[in-house]
């Protein structure tokens, strides 16, 4: 039986699961809700089904469309009540990073979602990667000793981005790709610690984030190690570098993993799966299923990987290391 989806936000990020819906035979776009009418109707002619319908109001949305599950595709800033009401009507959840920008929203939301048991995603594709299922089990064999990641290179054009208030900043909006993984492959967090650099980007209007930041994180396990973000770069880093005693695992951001060994071999994996195809087919067949089991990522799990990054602007702001 089909699944009929509803969007709210028809933007980039929208249009990227929209291209990979439209591949799944069992999902039947039906509503889209954009507080441009234009893009709205724009999407909806070219993914919607017959009878799609198009809203600017999501709340009006909700109230006469009628679908099984939706996405949440908006600017950190504009999350409200999206969420929430979709777990009032038991209406199935994907929602893409960062979930929000609060931990009191989140938190809400968490427990919204967990007591209507509806399904829930969080657009963290980089988990369905066939590299990364390959990375997950060779650290769980070779415990790591420490870990360095990076989202290092340029800025995004779109304005809101560069507002602290609206976006979060980077290591929230982009990094927190990477202080997800890291929760993946090595478990929950203890303890965070940041500092950041500014005054690069003199010459960007409107601009108040960090050009850079570097955020210490302890392990409940004892391990540490360190995430770098900055968006102040022609040329830039992006992956997780992985040590341990007998290996080295070198993971290139959505385009490979190497391994090296202390015996000088050497073995390189590029990503061989559609990994942004994955997580929705993984959404639908959940939703068909009714199994949760199916996901990598649940809302209140995001919600966990939004409260590192949370604490981190905490420590930037304060100087202080903060407990989770």
């Amino acid at each position: 039986m089909a699944v009929r989806i509803g969007f709210i936000g028809c933007g980039g990020i929208s249009r990227y699961h929209m291209g990979h819906l439209a591949k799944i035979k069992d999902a039947e776009m039906v509503a889209f809700c954009d507080v441009q009418e234009e893009r709205a109707r724009a999407t909806a002619q070219e993914f919607g089904a017959a009878n799609a319908v198009v809203f600017t109001d999501y709340k009006q949305m909700y109230k006469q469309a009628c679908f099984d599950a939706v996405y949440v595709g908006l600017p950190p800033f504009a999350h409200e009540e999206q969420e929430l009401i979709a777990a009032r009507q038991g209406i199935h959840l994907f929602v893409e990073k960062p979930v929000a920008l609060s931990m009191e929203l989140a938190n809400k939301v968490s427990r919204a979602v967990t007591k209507a048991g509806i399904i829930s995603s969080a657009g963290f594709q980089d988990r369905y990667q066939d590299i990364i299922a390959r990375l997950k089990d060779e650290v769980a064999q070779n415990p790591p000793a420490v870990f360095q990641a990076y989202w290092m290179g340029g800025m995004p054009g779109v304005a809101w981005w560069r507002r602290k208030e609206q976006s979060g900043g980077q290591a929230v909006e982009q990094t927190i790709h990477h202080f997800d993984m890291v929760r993946y492959l090595f478990g929950e967090v203890k303890s965070v610690h940041a500092v950041f650099s500014k005054g690069l980007m003199k010459d960007v209007p409107k601009y108040n984030i960090e050009d850079a930041s570097a955020v210490n994180l302890q392990f409940k396990s004892g391990l540490c190690g360190t995430v770098f973000s900055a968006c102040c770069l022609a040329l830039g880093k992006n992956g997780i570098d992985i040590w341990s005693k007998q290996s080295v695992y070198e993971y290139t951001e959505r385009t490979s993993l190497r391994i090296k060994r202390g015996n000088r071999e050497e073995h390189f994996y590029p990503t061989g799966n559609d990994y942004g195809q994955a997580i929705d087919d993984a959404f639908i067949k959940a939703v068909q299923k009714q199994d949760q089991s199916l996901l990598k990522s649940s809302y209140p799990d995001a919600a966990k990987s939004l409260a590192i990054v949370l604490a981190a602007n905490e420590s930037m702001a304060t100087g202080e290391a903060v407990k989770l």
